[in-house]
Protein backbone atom coordinates (compact mmCIF):
# COMPACT_ATOMS: atom_id res chain seq x y z
CA UNK A 1 0.00 0.00 0.00
CA UNK A 2 1.64 3.54 -1.05
CA UNK A 3 2.92 5.56 2.05
CA UNK A 4 0.37 8.23 1.65
CA UNK A 5 -2.45 6.40 0.97
CA UNK A 6 -2.65 5.38 4.58
CA UNK A 7 -5.48 7.47 6.11
CA UNK A 8 -4.60 6.27 9.86
CA UNK A 9 -0.45 6.71 9.15
CA UNK A 10 -1.58 10.47 7.94
CA UNK A 11 -3.24 10.93 11.24
CA UNK A 12 -0.70 9.41 13.31
CA UNK A 13 2.16 11.83 11.73
CA UNK A 14 -0.35 14.89 12.25
CA UNK A 15 -1.35 14.09 15.94
CA UNK A 16 2.56 13.61 16.84
CA UNK A 17 3.51 16.96 16.02
CA UNK A 18 6.84 16.44 13.93
CA UNK A 19 8.89 18.76 15.99
CA UNK A 20 7.92 16.90 19.21
CA UNK A 21 9.85 14.13 17.76
CA UNK A 22 13.03 16.05 18.93
CA UNK A 23 14.97 13.34 19.38
CA UNK A 24 14.53 11.90 16.04
CA UNK A 25 16.91 14.12 14.18
CA UNK A 26 19.43 13.31 16.77
CA UNK A 27 21.63 10.65 16.87
CA UNK A 28 21.60 8.26 19.94
CA UNK A 29 24.32 8.86 22.14
CA UNK A 30 27.04 6.52 22.30
CA UNK A 31 27.12 3.33 24.94
CA UNK A 32 29.00 4.79 27.19
CA UNK A 33 26.83 7.47 27.87
CA UNK A 34 26.27 8.55 31.24
CA UNK A 35 23.37 8.44 33.25
CA UNK A 36 21.73 11.56 34.32
CA UNK A 37 22.14 13.21 37.86
CA UNK A 38 19.00 13.37 39.67
CA UNK A 39 19.36 17.25 40.99
CA UNK A 40 16.06 17.45 42.68
CA UNK A 41 15.02 19.91 40.14
CA UNK A 42 11.83 19.90 38.01
CA UNK A 43 12.20 20.63 34.26
CA UNK A 44 10.32 23.82 35.29
CA UNK A 45 12.20 27.81 34.71
CA UNK A 46 10.85 30.48 36.72
CA UNK A 47 11.14 33.27 34.61
CA UNK A 48 10.60 37.21 35.66
CA UNK A 49 12.05 40.80 35.03
CA UNK A 50 12.61 43.70 36.84
CA UNK A 51 9.01 44.90 36.24
CA UNK A 52 7.46 42.56 37.85
CA UNK A 53 6.80 39.92 34.74
CA UNK A 54 6.16 36.47 36.16
CA UNK A 55 6.18 33.84 33.55
CA UNK A 56 6.77 29.66 34.10
CA UNK A 57 8.76 27.54 30.79
CA UNK A 58 8.38 23.92 31.12
CA UNK A 59 10.69 21.71 28.89
CA UNK A 60 8.12 19.01 27.65
CA UNK A 61 9.02 15.21 26.37
CA UNK A 62 6.25 15.17 23.66
CA UNK A 63 5.99 11.26 23.65
CA UNK A 64 5.30 9.28 26.22
CA UNK A 65 3.71 5.96 27.92
CA UNK A 66 0.96 6.15 29.82
CA UNK A 67 2.33 6.85 33.94
CA UNK A 68 6.01 7.41 32.44
CA UNK A 69 6.33 11.41 32.86
CA UNK A 70 4.43 12.08 36.23
CA UNK A 71 4.28 16.01 36.38
CA UNK A 72 5.63 17.33 39.86
CA UNK A 73 4.54 19.12 42.19
CA UNK A 74 5.95 22.36 41.46
CA UNK A 75 4.53 22.16 37.94
CA UNK A 76 1.05 21.58 39.09
CA UNK A 77 1.60 24.76 41.50
CA UNK A 78 3.08 26.67 39.26
CA UNK A 79 0.10 25.80 36.21
CA UNK A 80 -2.65 26.58 39.27
CA UNK A 81 -0.71 30.26 39.44
CA UNK A 82 -1.39 30.83 35.87
CA UNK A 83 -3.42 32.82 33.94
CA UNK A 84 -2.52 31.42 29.95
CA UNK A 85 -1.25 27.91 28.83
CA UNK A 86 1.32 28.67 25.84
CA UNK A 87 2.31 25.61 23.71
CA UNK A 88 3.83 25.08 20.53
CA UNK A 89 0.89 24.18 18.83
CA UNK A 90 -2.77 22.94 19.67
CA UNK A 91 -3.29 19.35 18.35
CA UNK A 92 -6.94 19.75 19.83
CA UNK A 93 -7.41 22.35 16.50
CA UNK A 94 -5.89 20.73 14.34
CA UNK A 95 -8.24 19.71 11.59
CA UNK A 96 -7.19 16.45 10.45
CA UNK A 97 -8.82 16.35 6.77
CA UNK A 98 -7.19 19.99 6.11
CA UNK A 99 -3.80 18.78 7.27
CA UNK A 100 -3.91 15.62 5.30
CA UNK A 101 -4.70 17.25 2.29
CA UNK A 102 -1.89 19.75 3.07
CA UNK A 103 0.69 16.94 3.69
CA UNK A 104 -0.03 15.63 -0.17
CA UNK A 105 0.36 18.77 -1.76
CA UNK A 106 3.56 19.71 0.73
CA UNK A 107 4.89 15.94 0.96
CA UNK A 108 4.63 14.55 -2.59
CA UNK A 109 7.27 14.71 -5.02
CA UNK A 110 6.19 15.75 -8.65
CA UNK A 111 4.98 12.39 -11.05
CA UNK A 112 7.28 10.75 -12.71
CA UNK A 113 10.12 12.18 -9.65
CA UNK A 114 11.96 9.37 -7.62
CA UNK A 115 13.41 9.91 -3.73
CA UNK A 116 15.75 7.66 -4.56
CA UNK A 117 17.07 9.60 -7.62
CA UNK A 118 17.20 12.78 -5.27
CA UNK A 119 18.99 11.43 -1.95
CA UNK A 120 22.97 11.95 -1.56
CA UNK A 121 24.22 7.99 -1.63
CA UNK A 122 24.90 7.74 1.91
CA UNK A 123 21.43 8.57 2.53
CA UNK A 124 20.41 6.40 0.31
CA UNK A 125 22.46 3.36 2.00
CA UNK A 126 21.00 4.70 6.08
CA UNK A 127 17.62 4.57 4.54
CA UNK A 128 17.93 0.73 2.97
CA UNK A 129 19.41 -0.65 6.31
CA UNK A 130 16.27 1.32 8.27
CA UNK A 131 13.92 0.39 5.69
CA UNK A 132 14.44 -3.64 6.15
CA UNK A 133 15.21 -3.23 9.75
CA UNK A 134 11.50 -1.97 9.73
CA UNK A 135 9.98 -4.13 7.30
CA UNK A 136 9.56 -1.26 4.82
CA UNK A 137 9.80 -1.44 0.76
CA UNK A 138 11.52 1.21 -0.29
CA UNK A 139 8.85 1.76 -3.23
CA UNK A 140 6.61 3.28 -0.75
CA UNK A 141 8.70 5.38 0.05
CA UNK A 142 9.42 6.69 -3.50
CA UNK A 143 6.90 9.51 -4.22
CA UNK A 144 7.54 11.20 -0.83
CA UNK A 145 9.87 13.93 -0.14
CA UNK A 146 12.84 13.37 2.78
CA UNK A 147 11.52 15.63 5.13
CA UNK A 148 8.32 13.26 4.73
CA UNK A 149 9.94 10.37 4.66
CA UNK A 150 11.61 10.97 7.55
CA UNK A 151 8.77 12.21 9.75
CA UNK A 152 6.93 8.83 8.40
CA UNK A 153 9.94 6.59 9.75
CA UNK A 154 10.09 8.60 13.27
CA UNK A 155 6.01 8.16 13.45
CA UNK A 156 6.94 4.80 12.98
CA UNK A 157 9.54 3.94 15.41
CA UNK A 158 8.16 5.70 18.30
CA UNK A 159 4.69 3.93 17.82
CA UNK A 160 6.41 0.30 17.81
CA UNK A 161 8.48 1.28 20.71
CA UNK A 162 4.90 2.19 22.37
CA UNK A 163 5.06 6.05 22.76
CA UNK A 164 2.33 8.21 22.09
CA UNK A 165 1.86 11.78 21.69
CA UNK A 166 -1.27 11.44 24.20
CA UNK A 167 0.93 10.98 26.72
CA UNK A 168 3.39 13.59 26.62
CA UNK A 169 3.35 16.53 28.80
CA UNK A 170 2.29 19.39 26.99
CA UNK A 171 -0.85 17.05 25.88
CA UNK A 172 -1.50 16.72 29.82
CA UNK A 173 -1.36 20.58 30.55
CA UNK A 174 -3.66 20.92 27.12
CA UNK A 175 -6.30 18.90 29.15
CA UNK A 176 -6.31 20.48 32.25
CA UNK A 177 -6.08 24.06 30.56
CA UNK A 178 -9.58 22.67 28.76
CA UNK A 179 -11.05 21.53 31.54
CA UNK A 180 -10.88 24.99 33.41
CA UNK A 181 -11.12 26.62 30.41
CA UNK A 182 -7.77 28.29 30.47
CA UNK A 183 -6.93 30.54 27.34
CA UNK A 184 -4.90 28.55 25.55
CA UNK A 185 -2.02 30.06 22.78
CA UNK A 186 -0.30 28.69 20.22
CA UNK A 187 3.29 29.89 19.49
CA UNK A 188 3.46 28.11 15.90
CA UNK A 189 0.51 26.16 14.19
CA UNK A 190 0.73 23.06 12.70
CA UNK A 191 0.74 24.00 8.91
CA UNK A 192 3.94 26.68 9.75
CA UNK A 193 5.49 23.41 11.32
CA UNK A 194 4.92 21.49 7.95
CA UNK A 195 5.43 24.59 6.23
CA UNK A 196 9.10 25.07 7.54
CA UNK A 197 9.63 21.08 6.98
CA UNK A 198 8.47 21.73 3.15
CA UNK A 199 10.10 25.14 2.58
CA UNK A 200 13.94 23.40 3.72
CA UNK A 201 15.88 23.15 0.54
CA UNK A 202 15.99 19.83 -0.58
CA UNK A 203 19.90 19.33 0.57
CA UNK A 204 19.25 19.93 4.02
CA UNK A 205 16.34 17.88 4.22
CA UNK A 206 18.13 14.65 2.97
CA UNK A 207 20.78 16.18 5.75
CA UNK A 208 18.31 15.72 7.92
CA UNK A 209 17.24 12.67 7.00
CA UNK A 210 21.06 11.21 7.23
CA UNK A 211 21.28 12.98 10.66
CA UNK A 212 18.28 10.47 11.67
CA UNK A 213 18.81 7.87 10.07
CA UNK A 214 22.63 7.32 11.75
CA UNK A 215 21.43 6.66 14.99
CA UNK A 216 22.95 3.71 16.39
CA UNK A 217 21.07 2.79 19.20
CA UNK A 218 17.31 1.92 18.89
CA UNK A 219 14.49 4.27 19.28
CA UNK A 220 12.75 2.90 22.60
CA UNK A 221 16.45 2.96 24.09
CA UNK A 222 17.44 6.69 23.57
CA UNK A 223 14.15 7.57 24.61
CA UNK A 224 14.54 6.02 28.06
CA UNK A 225 17.31 7.65 28.51
CA UNK A 226 15.84 10.95 27.41
CA UNK A 227 13.08 10.45 30.03
CA UNK A 228 15.07 9.40 32.59
CA UNK A 229 17.15 12.54 32.39
CA UNK A 230 14.25 14.82 32.48
CA UNK A 231 12.80 13.41 35.37
CA UNK A 232 16.47 14.11 36.69
CA UNK A 233 15.56 17.62 36.24
CA UNK A 234 19.36 17.07 34.62
CA UNK A 235 18.96 20.09 32.17
CA UNK A 236 22.78 19.79 30.85
CA UNK A 237 22.78 16.07 30.35
CA UNK A 238 19.96 16.36 28.34
CA UNK A 239 21.45 19.80 25.80
CA UNK A 240 24.07 16.73 25.80
CA UNK A 241 21.80 14.49 24.19
CA UNK A 242 19.66 16.10 22.60
CA UNK A 243 22.01 18.84 20.70
CA UNK A 244 25.33 17.04 20.36
CA UNK A 245 24.80 16.67 16.66
CA UNK A 246 24.85 20.85 16.51
CA UNK A 247 29.04 20.44 17.10
CA UNK A 248 29.16 18.68 13.66
CA UNK A 249 29.50 21.50 11.24
CA UNK A 250 28.22 18.86 8.66
CA UNK A 251 25.02 18.74 10.64
CA UNK A 252 25.04 22.27 12.09
CA UNK A 253 22.56 23.27 9.23
CA UNK A 254 19.86 21.13 10.85
CA UNK A 255 19.85 21.87 14.36
CA UNK A 256 19.81 25.76 13.05
CA UNK A 257 16.73 25.01 11.23
CA UNK A 258 14.80 22.60 13.60
CA UNK A 259 15.98 24.24 17.08
CA UNK A 260 17.72 27.38 17.04
CA UNK A 261 16.06 29.65 14.84
CA UNK A 262 12.67 28.91 16.49
CA UNK A 263 14.34 29.24 19.65
CA UNK A 264 14.57 32.95 19.34
CA UNK A 265 11.17 33.42 17.98
CA UNK A 266 10.20 31.69 20.51
CA UNK A 267 12.29 34.01 23.83
CA UNK A 268 10.73 36.69 21.74
CA UNK A 269 7.13 35.62 22.45
CA UNK A 270 8.50 34.94 25.94
CA UNK A 271 9.31 38.30 25.94
CA UNK A 272 5.99 39.82 24.82
CA UNK A 273 4.24 37.88 27.57
CA UNK A 274 6.43 39.18 30.25
CA UNK A 275 5.66 42.46 29.38
CA UNK A 276 1.89 41.92 30.27
CA UNK A 277 0.00 41.67 33.69
CA UNK A 278 -1.09 38.25 33.23
CA UNK A 279 0.99 34.92 34.16
CA UNK A 280 2.20 32.54 31.32
CA UNK A 281 2.40 28.80 31.95
CA UNK A 282 4.47 28.45 28.85
CA UNK A 283 5.39 24.03 27.33
CA UNK A 284 7.78 23.82 24.67
CA UNK A 285 9.94 20.88 23.53
CA UNK A 286 13.28 20.38 26.34
CA UNK A 287 15.40 20.79 23.22
CA UNK A 288 14.17 24.72 22.71
CA UNK A 289 14.57 25.05 26.43
CA UNK A 290 18.12 24.05 27.35
CA UNK A 291 21.93 24.55 26.22
CA UNK A 292 23.54 27.45 24.57
CA UNK A 293 20.92 29.02 22.33
CA UNK A 294 18.13 27.60 24.22
CA UNK A 295 15.27 29.78 25.52
CA UNK A 296 16.70 30.05 28.53
CA UNK A 297 19.69 31.34 27.81
CA UNK A 298 18.27 33.52 25.46
CA UNK A 299 16.11 34.92 27.78
CA UNK A 300 19.35 35.37 30.64
CA UNK A 301 21.06 36.93 28.10
CA UNK A 302 18.44 39.61 27.77
CA UNK A 303 18.46 40.78 30.85
CA UNK A 304 15.38 38.35 32.12
CA UNK A 305 15.99 36.07 35.43
CA UNK A 306 15.48 32.31 34.86
CA UNK A 307 15.60 29.90 37.59
CA UNK A 308 15.20 26.28 37.47
CA UNK A 309 12.35 25.47 40.19
CA UNK A 310 13.01 21.95 42.34
CA UNK A 311 10.24 19.19 41.87
CA UNK A 312 9.30 19.79 45.55
CA UNK A 313 7.10 22.81 45.94
CA UNK A 314 8.73 22.97 49.72
CA UNK A 315 11.90 22.61 48.95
Amino acid sequence: MHAMKSSSLLTSLLLSTWLGLGCASTPAPTPDAAAPTDTGLAFLWEVTDSKGGLAYLVGSVHLGKEGTLPLTPSMETAFEKSDVLVVEVDVGKVDTADMQRLLRGLGLLPKGQRLTDRLEPETMMLLGSTAERLGLELRNLERLRPWLVGLTIGVMEFQRAGYQQGHGVDRAFLDRARGVQMDIVELETAESQLRLLAETPEPLQDLMLRDQLRRERPVAEVLELLIGTWKAGDAERLAQLLLEGAEDPTYRPVYERIFFERNQQMARSMEAMLAEPRTHFVVVGAGHVVGPGGIVDLLQKRGFTARQLPRDVSR
